[in-house]
């Protein structure tokens, strides 16, 4: 998720359509524009812009699955293809 606000202790965040506020005693100096990794409430751990893009691909890849797409090798890039 991405920081939009921060608030002490306590970040707004955004990303895949939802917004949160989530705990940031976990880490260490972060600003707003930085992306996080969020587990129930919580900023885990700061990621990189490229990090973001395979984790919101995969997602995309997930949601593609479910919907019944069975052509998921472009959303997975850094698997072996299994052609």
């Amino acid at each position: 998720m991405k920081i939009i606000e921060l608030e002490g202790a306590f970040a707004w965040c955004e990303g895949r359509g939802r917004r949160e506020r989530l705990n940031t005693l976990w880490l260490e100096e972060i600003a707003v524009g930085d992306w996080v990794y969020a587990v129930m409430g919580q900023a885990r751990e700061k990621l990189t812009t490229d990090r973001v893009n395979e984790i919101n691909l995969a997602l995309d890849g997930l949601t593609a699955a479910m919907q019944g797409e069975t052509d998921l090798d472009k959303y997975f890039p850094d698997l072996p293809s299994s052609k």
